[in-house]
């Protein structure tokens, strides 16, 4: 019995081990979990679409939904759900709005 606790007592210890941090920055939030699919300012992946400009194409509640429950806006999206917490989605918008417009980049 003794044995058996201190055997789920480890595994929890493990499994709780395993969270990730959370991240600090909308910068890091994009790093962290957008940037393997999505482009930003002309770097990153392509798998999903670009986002530079993303808060000026989408308003912000659709973005926001989007982010968590694709799949509930398009059923036929191969996005996942974003597994990212609400203090992280709030700092990846502030990131996202607060970049120049890809032509201010650029020196246009």
């Amino acid at each position: 019995m003794v044995r058996t606790l201190l055997m789920l007592m480890l595994i929890a210890l493990a499994v709780a081990s395993c969270k990730r941090p959370e991240y600090a920055t909308g910068e890091a939030v994009f790093r962290g979990e957008c940037v393997k699919c999505h482009k930003l300012n002309g770097q990153g992946g392509t798998k999903g679409p670009d986002l530079t400009g993303i808060l000026n194409k989408k308003d912000e509640t659709y973005f926001r939904s989007y982010t968590l429950d694709p799949r509930s806006i398009k059923s036929d999206g191969t996005m996942p759900p974003a597994k990212i917490s609400d203090r992280e989605l709030d700092l990846l918008v502030e990131y996202l709005r607060g970049l120049p417009p890809a032509s201010e980049k650029q020196g246009h």
